[in-house]
């Protein structure tokens, strides 16, 4: 009697393991391809040459051996450190027994995704049974030269007036499988037909420590005609000896001169005097100097505010100070020094000095410096202080021409319309 017992029991528990066996078994999958070719679950299966925003297509066809109700399938990338998920999952759809149904699924490789391997997990699953999943293993490589935009910093950021500065700096990052050399870097505007450019001498393969840099300073002049409006500032960055380029696009809001509704007054005018817009410097050599005179032409009394920025390869100071008060009708001079420093790119730079009354900003000069290398002999520091003493000098003869001009206008009806607010002499 117990043996008849035990028997029915051994024959019902096999009876529930087949069923269960019989019920994980109800998906079959025919075959799963990635960008057209298949892939197996033996060995790696390698997806090369794809670029970070382009997509890994995964069709899976697959069959039951019932008739089932609310399938759905899926395809999974995990482990990728970003908010975005790489997955897709298709609407549910119905199974008949032992027919076979193709289904497409579209994966988003997105811009952190990393050259490194992955695996693609394929669900099958519907609202009563358990979930069939299948798991491949994948290669992702990126291109052997991929140089992308991180970010671009413009000053301002927001809002430039037409006739002021606009100051960009750009960071990228080598996304590539290669070192690159001589990365450039290319800001524009293309509706004002006004642009900068930098090199990057050298930009590690990513992962290395230096896979990414930043620019210097670079330096755009709105011009005064520009229209009021937004315009976009497109950054291209050339590598790969600059048969390749990644375009990262940005935007700017230009206030045109026809936006100014008040007509500038008299008493507001300054009249601002550049002696040398250009000067010749050595690395880690003496100071140059760029005097400067201001006018004020005003009724009253202005204090003025001058600031020498935009060249992180310098140093700058002005001299004798950065706050001025200048009387109506008087003028007074000041200067900006600059030194480059050890490692200050050779070439032509740009710097910008502001001039400020208040809350205003009068003018932004754009000066020029010539950086060489080497260490500047004493006859050219001697040299180079002769034609400083000679310019402040001229300066001086300018200077006291505009007292004795404006003394003599200053009793004549009011100027005419539509002068300008300030007036620049190079």
């Amino acid at each position: 009697m117990i043996k008849k017992i035990f028997s029915l029991l051994t024959v019902f528990l096999i009876g529930v393991l087949m069923s269960a066996t019989a019920l994980a078994g109800t998906y079959n999958l025919d075959f799963v391809k990635v960008n057209g070719d298949e892939i197996s679950e033996s060995g790696t299966n390698f997806i090369l040459d794809v670029e970070r925003g382009d997509e890994l297509n995964v069709k899976v066809r697959l069959n039951s051996d019932s008739n089932l109700t609310d399938v759905q399938v899926e395809a999974v990338l995990r482990g990728i450190d970003s908010r975005d998920s790489v997955d897709d999952i298709t609407g549910a759809f119905d199974m008949k027994e032992d027919v076979s149904y193709t289904k497409k699924l579209t994966l988003p490789l997105i811009q952190k995704i990393d050259q490194d391997q992955y695996l693609l997990r394929v669900r099958i699953s519907d609202r009563d049974n358990p979930t069939n999943e299948t798991t491949y293993k994948l290669e992702i490589g990126t291109q052997r030269h991929d140089v992308e935009v991180r970010d671009v910093v413009l000053s301002p950021d927001t809002e430039v007036k037409a006739g002021r500065a606009l100051l960009s700096t750009v960071r990228i990052r080598n996304r590539g499988e290669k070192d690159e050399d001589g990365v450039k870097v290319v800001v524009s505007i293309p509706d004002l037909g006004v642009s900068a450019a930098d090199f990057i001498d050298e930009l590690e393969k990513e992962g290395d420590d230096d896979d990414q840099a930043t620019t210097e300073e670079m330096f755009m002049r709105i011009p005064d005609n520009a229209e009021t409006g937004e315009y976009d500032v497109v950054v291209d960055v050339f590598f790969d000896d600059m048969d390749k380029k990644n375009t990262y696009l940005a935007s700017i809001f230009v206030l045109g001169t026809e936006a100014v509704t008040e007509k500038p007054k008299a008493e507001e005018k300054t009249i601002i005097t550049v002696a040398a817009d250009k000067q010749t410097a050595t690395r880690s050599g003496a100071e140059v100097a760029y005097p400067i005179a201001l006018t004020n032409a005003g009724a009253s009394s202005r204090t003025y505010t001058i600031r020498a920025d935009g060249a992180a390869w310098a140093n700058l100071r002005v001299s004798p100070s950065n706050v001025l008060v200048i009387g109506a009708g008087d003028s007074k001079a000041f200067t900006v020094y600059v030194s480059a420093s050890a490692d200050a790119p050779v070439g032509d730079q740009t710097f910008a000095v502001t001039i400020t009354n208040g809350n205003n900003v009068l003018k932004q000069l754009p000066l020029n410096i010539n950086v060489k290398e080497g260490q500047a002999s004493g006859a050219s520091k001697l040299k180079k202080g002769l034609e400083v003493g000679l310019v402040v000098l001229v300066i001086l003869l300018v200077i006291i021409g505009l007292i004795i001009g404006f003394s003599k206008l200053r009793g004549e009806e009011e100027e005419e319309e539509g002068k300008e607010d300030e007036k620049t002499y190079y």
